[in-house]
């Protein structure tokens, strides 16, 4: 184990609290930092699962690879790091497939492909409206980047304020200086100012 401190549950405390661990696994001596309780206990490696991954940026997509730890539960929405060739991404699950079915939650077990879109970079979407035309805006940003409703930005070179933002979970924020990072985004709604 890479820690001198685990996890577990201590039958004097009668909760889950920290362990150092005196002698190394597999037969473990562990120490509770609460009560100062010793006991033995075996402990293994979790088993790593590599499993499919489709990543999804933009219009495009790639195929890679994702580690899991056996036991975990995925959840659609989950933030994990895919590999794609030599490059590591942040992605956020999209869909989760077993027998060529959708679930939204899944043991990392059970998993066959993650559906994932990229986060680290995300394509951002503007509409700003001029009068009575509606000009599409589209930038490459950084997926951590924030907007402000009723603040000025800008996206595509043309700077305009920000009237509302819609999120990919289909809310829609109106509220001014209400934020929201650009991967939570699907569009922002703009007026020339």
């Amino acid at each position: 184990m890479d820690n001198d401190i685990i996890l577990l549950d201590c039958p004097v405390c009668g909760e889950e609290t920290d362990f150092e661990i005196l002698k190394e696994p597999p037969e473990a001596v562990v120490k509770c930092t609460v009560c100062g309780h010793v006991m033995r206990v075996t402990l293994k490696e979790p088993r790593v699962l590599t499993v499919k991954a489709v990543v999804s940026y933009g219009n495009d997509s790639h195929t890679g690879t994702i580690d899991l730890i056996e036991g975990d539960t995925i959840t659609v929405g989950d933030y994990l790091v895919a590999e794609v060739g030599e490059d590591s991404f942040s992605v956020e699950v999209t869909s989760i497939e077993e027998n060529n079915a959708r679930r939204q939650k899944l043991p990392a077990e059970k998993i066959e492909v993650l559906w994932a879109r990229l986060v680290d970079q995300v394509i951002i979407r503007a509409s700003l409206n001029k009068g009575a035309i509606t000009i599409p805006l589209y930038e490459n940003v950084e997926g951590n980047k924030v907007y402000t409703v009723d603040h000025i930005t800008s996206v595509g070179g043309r700077q305009f304020r920000v009237t509302r933002i819609k999120l990919r979970k289909g809310n829609i924020i109106t509220r001014k200086d209400k934020t929201a990072e650009a991967h939570e985004i699907k569009r922002i709604y703009g007026e020339r100012s």
